[in-house]
């Protein structure tokens, strides 16, 4: 098993860091800081560079800074068997990306190749929020794993929104409309089978994690609950009996754009019943757990990006999620208020941040 380290960072106008150029640690690196002066905004860069989306939500817009005309990032990652070069010009109407020097062709040419998982302060949405940030998991650990899923969420996108710009229409041509059925049900279909296949992965997997830090003793269970058919065919008739009821609210009632993770814990949907202490544990859960999933089926580990992990879990399951950490040989970055944190972080090299710039290590 070999593990993905990212070797260089280099970041100008992105949020509020002005110029930073870091080389990590290939195990552990702590950025230390007030609130509000950039750490978050550090590993946002390094988790967009992979994923090109910021899991803060942000838009392209809000990205760049406000006084710079454009932001500019540069990720260098490496394995054992391979490495490469990630650089993304942004500019608040575009963007432009290059692996390698070059426009990479399919999705997962550029997806699977730098594997980071993220747990930050806003995963407890993946238990009490929209339905949207848990497809958002799904679509994460997919986009990296199997072909062509990059492919089909965008161009069953633009289907969506075509179908449903036709239906919003005065005076709707039906014909019109029912020739995105196909389409919708062609890509849909796949997204939907992909996505019960990995449920089926990711319910094991959350169980190892819970065990693995002791984050609770009750058991957590996943049921996935699709607007559609993973067939076809199937879907596709669905689609035509629903168009009087896409007519009537002006928007496609069907497909994965609107499916559900539903998370119970010790028997009764997590959301109604988990304290705001059981809920971090079990969103980190799923987040080990996607961890554990990319290692599974890449046979490689991801970068593991920990957002102010101190405020989320008390000193006893902080120190258990590091030494975790520590077995399975994931680079980790922690981003924390409290100096004390970085002693918990077996081999750590510390950075201080403050006012967008990162400083020489502390020591």
């Amino acid at each position: 098993m070999t593990a993905l380290r990212i070797t260089e960072v280099a970041v100008t106008g992105f949020r509020n860091l002005r110029t930073v150029r870091a080389f990590p640690d290939p195990r552990a690196n702590v950025l230390v800081g007030a609130n509000g002066q950039g750490k978050t905004s550090l590993l946002e860069a390094v988790d967009y560079a992979a994923t090109l989306r910021s899991f803060r939500g942000a838009t392209r817009a809000q990205l760049v800074g406000h006084e710079a005309p454009e932001a500019q990032l540069l990720v260098r990652v490496e394995s054992a068997i391979s490495g490469h070069e990630y650089r993304i010009k942004l500019s608040r109407t575009a963007r432009d990306i290059t692996l390698d020097g070059k426009r990479p062709e399919r999705a997962i040419e550029y997806f699977g190749n730098a594997a980071c998982v993220v747990f930050q302060p806003g995963d407890l949405d993946l238990i009490r929020g929209a339905p949207e940030t848990r497809r958002r998991l799904l679509d994460r650990m997919l986009m990296r794993t199997v072909e062509g899923y990059g492919e089909a969420l965008k161009n069953y996108g633009k289907a969506l929104r075509a179908r449903n710009q036709l239906l919003r229409e005065r005076s709707p041509n039906l014909n019109a409309i029912a020739a995105f059925d196909l389409p919708l049900a062609r890509y849909g279909s796949g997204i939907i089978r992909a996505r019960e296949r990995v449920v089926s992965e990711l319910l094991g997997a959350a169980r190892q994690a819970l065990d693995e830090v002791a984050l609770t003793d009750d058991a957590i269970t996943l049921a996935y609950r699709p607007r559609g058919s993973g067939d076809t065919l199937a879907f596709s008739a669905a689609l035509a009996e629903a168009h009087r009821v896409d007519l009537a609210r002006k928007t496609t009632t069907l497909g994965p754009h609107g499916d559900d993770l539903l998370i119970a814990w010790g028997g009764r949907a997590a959301r109604n019943v988990a304290s705001q202490g059981q809920t971090r544990a079990l969103a980190l859960a799923l987040r080990l757990a996607e961890l554990h999933i990319l290692e599974a089926r890449t046979r490689t580990v991801p970068v593991l990006l920990l957002d102010d992990v101190s405020s989320e879990l008390d000193r006893t399951r902080t120190e258990r999620l590091f030494a975790l950490v520590g077995r399975l040989g994931a680079q980790v970055w922690v981003t924390t208020t409290d100096p004390a944190i970085a002693a918990l972080v077996p081999h750590a090299r510390v950075f201080a941040v403050d006012a967008g710039q990162l400083s020489v290590a502390v020591k």
